[in-house]
């Protein structure tokens, strides 16, 4: 029973208890026994609730959102909870209150829903409930609260249970087609200044060029160079692309909302999702207070725990971004493709691509932006551009997650 319950009703009831039992030992008759064994009657279904059951209640919880079974618990989705509970018992309960909390962890904040069902006549019920939208990150659901009352509304009686289960929800993300980045990748744009560890040759032929000097006599085509009169050389389709290495900007003092960083995860795990769709070398780097390194040193990348380490991500960092492009130049080998994702473009970032650049590596920026901008950094925005074309460093720019693939020269999925 509820303490404050009890308190409140403990001193009225006694005095009315004493004064039915005076009335029957003094008044006596029909009217007085009668009050008196209603009074008791109703004491002892009080006391008797008790013992309804709803402390022992068990109960199970299962977790559904829309899109195909083999889908993904993405930020923006809603949840619908199911819950199908149970407590044992005959005394009857005329309905339940279910209160449900989901916690999110990282930011130690809970959501508490509330329902109310009527068991049946085997004291089971279910209740079904929808989330808001849920923010990136990891929830547990923590014990679940029943109760009751009786019907007159005086007693509480409460019981709980505890059903584990744990959720991630992955950064939003959109389906891409195409990044012109990987077609001129693939036309050999990256080749003709470096050749990396993913770039060698199969023995399959791709097709005839013209003859470069140096080339084996193994590598002369003789069919087409009799046909044409002058040298030609074969072709080979080459093992996979250039690899490319996401840098992923988590400096606090760069990003000016949370709707800003969460702009850049969302970017970053949409391009990583088609790079190995495409089926292409990819490397990660978290530049954060905890750093993540995937790929470094040609270690396999699974894009798995890449996005286990996205859902957690934060703007955390305090090093300058500079020096993680620096230590991405060295952790990663000569001839790989650096793609940026930050908001900050300016000359620091500039002598950092400048210094990439030296070491035989490509440095891109996807700019994340906001959606309201002041005339400064319009500004400073305009001059990177330009710097960028006369640099000829890949650069675009992306102010919500919808105008991405529009910004990298194709059409969404």
């Amino acid at each position: 029973m509820n303490r404050i319950s009890r308190s409140r009703i403990w001193l009225p009831g006694a005095i009315l208890y004493a004064c039915s039992a005076f009335y029957l030992l003094f008044q006596g008759g029909k009217t007085s026994l009668m009050l008196f064994v209603i009074l008791n009657a109703l004491i002892l279904y009080l006391a008797l609730g008790r013992w309804s059951g709803i402390s022992a209640v068990r109960g199970t919880r299962s977790v559904e959102w829309d899109g195909p079974a083999a889908s993904r618990l993405t930020a923006g989705m809603r949840i619908r909870i199911r819950l199908n509970i149970q407590f044992p018992g005959i005394w009857p309960v005329p309905y339940v209150i279910v209160r449900d909390r989901l916690l999110r962890v990282a930011a130690d904040e809970a959501h508490v829903y509330e329902l109310s069902f009527v068991p049946d006549y085997r004291r089971r019920g279910e209740v079904v409930y929808e989330t808001a939208p849920l923010k990136r990150g990891r929830y547990r659901f923590q014990t679940t609260e029943c109760s009751t009352r009786d019907i007159f509304g005086l007693f509480e009686h409460n019981g709980q249970f505890e059903e584990a289960l744990e959720l991630q929800v992955l950064p939003r993300m959109i389906a891409l087609r195409d990044w012109q980045l990987l077609r001129r990748s693939q036309r050999g744009v990256f080749q003709h200044t470096f050749t990396s560890k993913w770039a060698k040759e199969t023995t399959q032929i791709d097709g005839v060029r013209e003859y470069i000097h140096g080339d084996r006599l193994s590598r002369v085509h003789w069919n087409a160079t009799a046909k044409t009169g002058q040298w030609k050389s074969k072709e080979f389709e080459r093992e996979a692309l250039p690899r490319i290495v996401f840098v992923l900007d988590r400096n606090a003092s760069a990003f000016r909302s949370a709707d800003q960083f969460e702009l850049a995860v969302s970017v970053a795990a949409s391009l990583l999702e088609l790079v190995v769709q495409r089926g292409m070398p990819v490397g990660f780097v978290s530049a954060g207070r905890k750093p993540g390194w995937y790929g470094a040193d040609r270690t396999p990348v699974s894009r798995e725990e890449v996005l286990r380490h996205l859902v957690d991500v934060e703007a955390d960092g305090t090093v300058p971004l500079g020096h993680w492009i620096a230590e991405t130049a060295d952790h990663f080998e000569p001839g790989v493709q650096i793609v940026v994702v930050s908001p900050q473009a300016d000359e620091q970032l500039a002598h950092a691509f400048a210094a990439v650049e030296a070491r035989k590596m490509i440095p891109s920026l996807i700019h994340i932006g906001e959606a309201v901008t002041t005339d400064e950094q319009q500004r400073k925005l305009r001059q990177w551009q330009h710097l960028s074309r006369t640099k000829q460093w890949d650069h675009v720019s992306v102010n919500r997650l919808e105008e991405l693939p529009e910004a990298l020269g194709v059409a969404s999925a």
